[in-house]
């Protein structure tokens, strides 16, 4: 009789970096499902400097097809993946950020043997760390702004400004996740995002364009809501907690704010009419050539603008106008 066929999956291996928190830069290595994360020196991956983690706070564990999935025990303080709560199971993928408590976690999957092997040879026991060798990082960045948002304040108060942030909020985060941000952080009335792929940015930033759109239009709406989206592609220097920065973040954050009267004007750029002040996504040269030639009809040359603190003149394209 011969023997049933069957297919079986390699239980992943899965790094947990600590990247902020009070127990900064301890890791967790393991490929035996499931395990604990938790203050009590009992849990699989204790963490008993935290005082905001739970005794057992959370539980990772895999499916046959080697998926893995996070799930909250019942915590005092909840269980986050990209900084959305998470209510149910919930699959984790490569480069997720978990944040129980105080504590931020990096979720990286890997091959054990190989990421040695491939750090050895340049003969630095720092780059065997994902604490070192994830410092620099090719991304496509995304900046969301609530567009004049001082104003708003003023004009409608505090209270009605605070709602309006977290209703952006509530629009955003799921997005964010859908497309598989890599790194999310708000800037107070805005956040800074980073995704792997650019394509993944641009869906990003539509949607969310799309959605305050519709908010708008409903007869029940009182205040508006309108935003700015700028999109770069270039290298960021991670911290060790996660967060972004160098040049590409900077360049993003000031193709964000760019008026009309920062722009050189030529035969190429636009009129005063055309230029959208809110409700609009920019994009850098650097991102715009990311895109093949038939999708590149989608964007439109705005001009070239001085950037504060960045030498030279940059070409700015709208996506959509």
């Amino acid at each position: 009789m011969p023997a049933k066929s069957s297919t079986q999956f390699l239980k992943p291996n899965i790094r947990l970096l600590v990247t902020k928190g009070p127990e900064q830069g301890k890791v967790y290595e393991s490929n035996r499902y499931p395990f604990i994360i938790g203050r009590d020196e009992s849990a699989d991956f204790p963490l008993p400097g935290d005082n905001n983690i739970s005794r057992r706070h959370s539980k990772i564990s895999t499916e046959e097809d080697g998926s893995v999935w996070i799930e909250d025990l019942n915590s005092t303080n909840g269980c986050f993946v990209n900084n959305i709560r998470i209510s149910e199971k919930t699959e984790l993928r490569h480069g997720n950020t978990i944040i129980l408590g105080s504590t931020w976690l990096k979720f990286i999957i890997f091959k054990p043997g190989f990421d040695d092997k491939k750090s050895s040879k340049g003969g630095k026991d720092d780059e065997k760390s994902t604490f070192f060798t994830e410092t620099k990082k090719v991304e496509a960045i995304l900046i969301l702004d609530l567009f004049d948002s001082s104003r708003l304040a003023n004009r409608y108060g505090d209270e009605e400004a605070l709602k309006i942030t977290e209703e952006l909020n509530s629009i955003a985060l799921p997005i964010f996740n859908k497309y598989h941000s890599e790194f999310n952080k708000g800037t107070g009335d805005g956040f800074l995002v980073t995704f792997k792929k650019p394509i993944e940015s641009l869906a990003a930033a539509i949607e969310i364009l799309k959605m305050v759109k519709a908010r708008n239009a409903r007869k029940n709406v009182t205040v508006k809501m309108h935003i700015r989206i700028s999109l770069n592609y270039g290298q960021c220097t991670i911290e060790p907690n996660g967060d972004r920065h160098g040049n590409a973040v900077n360049m993003a954050f000031r193709v964000d704010g760019v008026k009309y009267k920062d722009m050189k004007r030529s035969k190429e750029s636009i009129s005063p009419k055309e230029f959208l002040d809110k409700d609009r996504i920019f994009t850098t040269e650097e991102f715009y050539n990311q895109f093949e030639e038939n999708n590149k009809k989608k964007f439109k040359f705005i001009g070239n603008f001085k950037l504060k603190g960045i030498k030279g003149l940059h070409p700015v394209y709208c996506f959509g106008c």
